[in-house]
């Protein structure tokens, strides 16, 4: 990230990693996940009856499961005057 920002010309971004874990309830907790993340568009994409075989899919592969990481990269920056 600081690489790509640097190639961009915002030299002094500060990045910052963070390491951490969602807990699941249920299986169905993953799939709400993945509708509030970048994966909702390629749901869509799939139409309705093959977006509900992922997710049963999902779901059956969930199970046991009691947790997923969420992992996330923070930046910011100023814009150069």
């Amino acid at each position: 990230m600081r690489d790509l920002l640097r190639e961009a010309g915002i030299a002094d971004a500060t990045v910052v990693a963070r390491e951490a874990r969602q807990r699941l309830r249920s299986p169905e907790d993953w799939w709400t996940i993945v509708l509030g993340s970048g994966f909702r568009w390629t749901v869509e994409q799939l139409g309705p009856a093959a977006a509900g075989r992922v997710r049963a899919a999902n779901l059956a592969d969930m199970r046991g499961i009691d947790a997923v990481e969420t992992n996330a990269i923070y930046a910011t920056a100023r814009k150069p005057a």
